[in-house]
């Protein structure tokens, strides 16, 4: 990966995220404090520099109150002593990176650069799950129940979110279950609010290396190449042409059948829920549906089921819970109702199951997003921003489906489960028509 433009990679996520500066929100507030007429002639100057002599004194002292920062503000004085008016003001950017790998630190900051030349405004901080561990390990269990006022106050006023990196960690959760059920409240209130907000946000997964050759589930070399490569397969004319026709065929339907000659058999509807598509970038059909978020690698169309409607029972071929650990055996889920009233593997991975939802809450057990991978390059290696966009796979996910997905559903977690479909005589039917066939779509894509 020594070969990657950083530059060049910086620049496309700021694109696909369309980081930009945006119209003033100071401009409201100056034209209710001092009327829309001294406001809207300041407006027409925005390309125009100009000084105050021009202006009658009245005007004067509401141009200079102007400059406050709680008007944006909306006029300030240049470096030549002339004013200028400012109708746009640079987005808030949180951007995060894992600082184990310094790799992800380089696109990080490519990204920062980007976004200073746009104009965006960019608060950055990085972390790793050693420092994620001692903190649980140090702080008074009480801790956990607060919302510390900083990050409320910066959820309420970031207009995008970026994160990258992958864990070092697969298990780093392990002896933290009751404290981190402790903060599931806290963690479910940011979560609502950020999706209220609509905030446009992005995962740019990347594989940092992990502390133990025994995290693996693959090779460290197959790891680190399958990752890239789906990062690379995600903007090919194969993967959107392949994202587009799934989610024509979920598009406006209501019934969907999931079987496979392993004995998996589960219905539910989708009826009045919007097809979505992950194809590496948010575009305008994506703002107009509310789809404000995007994982890099991409490649799947996916939607909320309506949340009572599922039943049956579904067998998960992949199941690697973040911070929890690798199901290895594979996982049954019975559903009734659309809630999660079975669950069958083997000891090991029943442990694992059962400490995941002990320590979450909300709805952490009903029905939540109907995945279907489209990336061709994708193969498992135990971490999800790549294992649920595997070509011939599908995935269902329990939990929270709030936000983008137009779900109902509130937790304070969000669990991708992977089927694989093909060479499994897999079937998806839409509305008792077949979409999938043995993993393939139908209609050649």
């Amino acid at each position: 990966m020594a070969s990657l433009n950083y530059k060049k990679f910086g620049k496309h996520v700021c694109d696909a995220m369309r980081m930009r500066r945006k119209p003033n929100p100071g401009i409201a507030l100056a034209e209710k404090d001092f009327g829309r007429g001294i406001v809207k002639m300041l407006l027409s100057r925005k390309r125009k520099s100009f000084k105050l002599e021009e202006f009658r004194p009245r005007q004067r002292k509401i141009i200079q109150k102007l400059t406050d920062s709680k008007y944006g503000p909306l006029v300030y004085r240049a470096p030549s002593g002339k004013y200028k008016v400012k109708p746009l003001v640079g987005e808030v950017l949180s951007l995060s990176y894992v600082n184990a790998d310094d790799r992800c630190k380089q696109i990080a900051m490519a990204i920062r650069n980007e976004c200073w030349k746009r104009g965006v405004h960019v608060s950055v901080k990085s972390a790793n799950d050693a420092d994620t561990k001692r903190y649980f390990k140090t702080t008074p269990e009480d801790t956990h129940v607060e919302l510390p006022p900083f990050i409320l106050a910066r959820v309420n006023n970031i207009d995008a979110t970026i994160s990258i990196g992958d864990k070092q960690d697969p298990e780093w959760t392990r002896g933290f279950e009751k404290l981190l059920l402790l903060g599931a409240p806290s963690g479910q209130k940011l979560h609502g609010i950020l999706d209220k907000r609509k905030i446009r946000w992005c995962g740019v997964g990347f594989p940092v290396k992990m502390n133990k050759k025994s995290d693996y589930i693959v090779s460290p070399r197959t790891y680190e190449k399958v990752y890239i490569n789906s990062i690379k397969e995600t903007y090919t004319k194969r993967t959107q042409k392949l994202c587009k026709y799934y989610y024509n065929a979920l598009k406006n339907k209501d019934r969907v059948h999931i079987t496979a000659n392993d004995g998996t058999d589960l219905k539910f509807s989708i009826k009045g829920r919007p097809a979505l598509i992950d194809d590496g970038i948010i575009d305008n059909a994506d703002m107009r549906r509310g789809d404000v978020g995007l994982n890099i690698p991409s490649g799947e169309a996916f939607m909320a089921p309506l949340e009572h409607s599922a039943n049956g029972r579904i067998f998960f071929d992949y199941v690697n819970i973040p911070g929890f650990g690798h199901i290895k055996k594979g996982l049954w889920l019975t559903f009734k109702n659309g809630k999660v009233v079975k669950y069958e593997t083997d000891k090991k991975g029943k442990k694992i199951f059962k400490k995941f939802l002990d320590s979450n809450t909300g709805e952490k057990d009903r029905i939540a997003e109907l995945g279907i991978g489209t990336n061709r390059a994708a193969r498992f290696i135990g971490t999800i921003i790549v294992d649920e966009k595997i070509y011939g796979t599908i995935h269902i996910a329990i939990g929270t489906n709030m936000g983008a997905y137009h779900g109902k559903n509130k937790a304070s977690s969000h669990l991708d489960m992977i089927k694989q479909m093909k060479g499994k005589d897999g079937h998806l039917t839409v509305d008792g028509k077949l979409v999938m066939k043995n993993g393939e779509p139908v209609k050649k894509a």
